[in-house]
């Protein structure tokens, strides 16, 4: 194989090590399960689709991407619906 291609390989195999620890990580308590990798939960009105594996997320449509901007975002609106 080239060395192109083994570091392409390389970075498969990375990717796929972060996305199971990120999903390993992640607190599904509370969450609807649609597949292995994908959960939704209502919050209030809003709607949050949730990709723990790949840090995205949909809030009512519009997508967030990154694991802390997610997280943050979860745990915001966590706080919100409890206060109600």
């Amino acid at each position: 194989m080239s060395e192109m291609g083994e570091m392409f390989n390389a970075m498969r195999a990375q990717t796929k090590l972060h996305h199971a620890e990120m999903l390993a990580k992640a607190d599904i308590t509370g969450w609807t399960r649609h597949t292995d990798y994908h959960f939704s939960r209502m919050f209030g009105n809003k709607r949050v689709n949730w990709w723990p594996s790949s840090g995205k997320a949909q809030v009512n449509g519009c997508m967030i991407y990154g694991h802390k901007k997610v997280n943050a975002m979860i745990a915001r609106l966590k706080k919100e619906s409890s206060n109600e």
